[in-house]
């Protein structure tokens, strides 16, 4: 689609979604500039990213306007539709990981696995992928809110939360227009390279802003409701606040048991009941300066 990206990245080529960097710790050569109406002083007074205390990695991601969804994805992702990004923000690195969730709420991924057998909404299936640098799954929408709370209650100067939709979808984008690169390997794990099982998150290159596994590992939550497409959309990165017929919340990003490469796409739209968990969902985090 050739929708206008307002977020620019000196240096970069038009497909801007893999950096020349790859693996934790590499750093991006494409730096984010501020939009041209937006004064530059108000993300040069910010620091480009900052680690918390339970060793959450963040990247800040610049304020900007781009074209939200997508004409060649599903009824969901249309129509697509201007949206701006009137505040920087800053979004995890890296996808939470068992490590982090374990410091955080004090269980472990085979421990939220027996919490599905017990009861929960969502199909025990089996492990796929085990230790601290692995994505944390198994986890409900729900329990992504203590998580939170829990982050919150640091009052370290951050409020902590869910990214939104649109969030999400312009730091997935990163300045690029097209939905996805045309070679998915270097930058995720789907179902043709991943021998359908997660991987320590930051093995793939990061996108053209710092961030890692914004494609494929595991799917990621976000702070809306889930809707039938985007007609009345918010135009401001805001989320979704009514439920709709379903309930359902929604997620991004297509996982490592993803074989339908529709779902890997940075438009692509998922949902499922906010108590669901299963063995491809995670979530990454959202922070915004107090």
């Amino acid at each position: 689609m050739g929708g206008l990206i307002v977020l620019s990245l000196s240096g970069a080529a038009p497909n801007r979604f893999a950096s020349t960097g790859q693996g934790k710790g590499d750093e991006v050569i494409a730096k984010p500039t501020p939009p041209p109406n937006r004064p530059a002083e108000k993300s040069k007074s910010l620091p480009a990213k900052f680690t918390n205390q339970y060793r959450i990695e963040f990247v800040l991601i610049p304020a900007g306007k781009f074209m939200m969804g997508s004409a060649d994805g599903s009824d969901s992702e249309k129509p697509i539709h201007g949206v701006t990004i009137a505040h920087p923000f800053y979004l995890g690195r890296y996808e939470v990981t068992q490590g982090q969730w374990r410091a955080v709420v004090g269980r472990n991924v085979n421990e939220q696995q027996r919490l599905v057998a017990s009861g929960s909404t969502g199909q025990p299936r089996r492990l796929a992928g085990a230790g601290d640098d692995y994505p944390i799954y198994y986890v409900s929408w729900e329990e992504t809110r203590h998580f939170i709370q829990r982050l919150n209650a640091l009052s370290d100067g951050y409020f902590y939360r869910l990214p939104t939709e649109a969030e999400w979808e312009y730091a997935c984008r990163a300045g690029a227009s097209a939905d996805r690169p045309a070679d998915l390997n270097p930058i995720a794990w789907y179902k043709t390279n991943s021998i359908d099982s997660t991987h320590p998150v930051g093995m793939r290159r990061s996108n053209a802003v710092g961030l890692y596994d914004m494609l494929g590992n595991v799917w990621e939550w976000c702070e809306d409701w889930a809707t039938s497409n985007y007609d009345g959309a918010p135009a401001d990165g805001s989320a979704s606040l009514t439920p709709g017929d379903l309930k359902e919340r929604s997620s991004r990003g297509g996982s490592f048991h993803t074989g339908d490469l529709a779902f890997v796409r940075c438009s692509a739209r998922g949902a499922e009941t906010p108590d669901y968990r299963d063995f491809e969902t995670g979530f990454r985090v959202l922070a915004e300066k107090r």
